[in-house]
């Protein structure tokens, strides 16, 4: 900063140069400044300088094109670093005018960057935890770090559409009208209402959609998701509670199978439906297929006259599994989307 020149003169010289109206000989100054710039100028306190630095490399990551798999719009060769710099301008404006207490406290809060053009809102996760973001209908989702969403400020009547880079949970309001659209890596994942997570991370060989709740239906291809309205396409992957597939891109190969850890359907009342007494296997396979959502397939008949007592409420539904097959001389595998229970049962 100009030895003659107080910090006040010189945050309403940035102001006027964020605005256009500064003189030949003001924008010399600053870029005489700029080039000079040290933390000594700035008088920042470390906690300040810290985040000052975020601000300026979010922003300009943010101005630069990146290599998605979107419409890209042809720049000339230094416009890029022309806007970046502008940009890197209206950060220090912005940082130099807002009190400082403040700009401190909305670094205690989660971190997002929330930018917008004419037409776009994005979001990026760049902290270490998770950031729920609200939807213009009502969805929400949770970004997981190091990913981001964009999507349209006006939805349009026909469909909702979000495009995702990284990783996040989906809750989807209910719309009939509107399907839900998710664009991840190469595969769509389109719902009416309903909830799901997405995997898609930026040139990744593989994209993983796993449903929580309802009913999604994946696709590789955009088209076909906008032009199938029964979910009978051969090219895409219908999915139910606790089942997910992975979508390998380089050999256009799908494999379905049952997420890590099934959870209860939120109408489940595991609390009593999980207590059992003296109870038949055959009952307690219902119990199971109908609180999860999965197949549970019995081998051998004889498996059927074996009972169970024990409250397995609290448990995960292997760990439910292991407690039942070891008292009843059977074993358990996972195939695919369904649970095969083996052995020859209670005699």
């Amino acid at each position: 900063m100009n030895a003659s020149m107080t910090k006040e003169e010189f945050q309403e010289l940035l102001k006027r140069y964020k605005e256009g109206s500064c003189s030949l000989e003001e924008i010399q100054k600053i870029n005489y400044w700029f080039a000079k710039i040290s933390d000594e100028d700035l008088e920042l306190n470390q906690q300040e300088k810290d985040e000052f630095s975020r601000r300026m490399r979010s922003t300009i990551q943010g101005a630069l094109p990146s290599a998605r798999k979107h419409p890209i719009i042809r720049l000339s060769g230094f416009l890029p670093l022309k806007i970046a710099a502008s940009l890197v301008i209206a950060t220090l404006v912005v940082y130099l005018l807002i009190p400082r207490g403040a700009q401190i406290g909305a670094t205690n809060e989660v971190a997002q960057i929330n930018t917008s053009s004419n037409d776009l809102i994005k979001h990026s996760n760049t902290t270490n935890g998770i950031l729920k973001i609200q939807l213009p209908d009502s969805s929400s989702v949770e970004l997981k770090p190091n990913s981001e969403i964009s999507y349209s400020k006006k939805w349009l009547d026909q469909k909702r559409e979000v495009h995702l880079i990284g990783e996040g949970f989906f809750e989807v309001v209910k719309d009939s009208k509107r399907p839900f659209y998710v664009y991840g890596g190469e595969v769509v994942t389109k719902v009416l209402g309903t909830s799901f997570s997405v995997k898609a991370a930026e040139n990744a060989e593989t994209v993983e959609v796993a449903v929580r709740t309802g009913k999604v239906s994946v696709y590789e291809d955009a088209n076909q998701a906008m032009s199938n309205q029964n979910g009978t396409d051969a090219s895409g992957v219908i999915l139910t509670p606790n089942e997910k597939v992975e979508y390998f891109v380089k050999d256009n190969h799908w494999v379905t199978s049952l997420v890590a850890e099934p959870k209860a359907l939120p109408s489940a009342n595991k609390a009593v439906d999980f207590v059992f007494s003296d109870t038949p296997i055959r009952e307690i396979i219902k119990s199971i297929e109908e609180t999860y959502s999965i197949d549970v397939i019995m081998e051998n008949d004889a498996s059927y006259s074996c009972t169970f007592t024990g409250d397995v409420s609290l448990m995960e539904l292997y760990d439910i599994l292991d407690v039942i097959c070891k008292s009843t001389g059977t074993n358990y595998e996972v195939k695919g989307t369904k649970i095969l229970i083996t052995g020859r049962g209670c005699e």
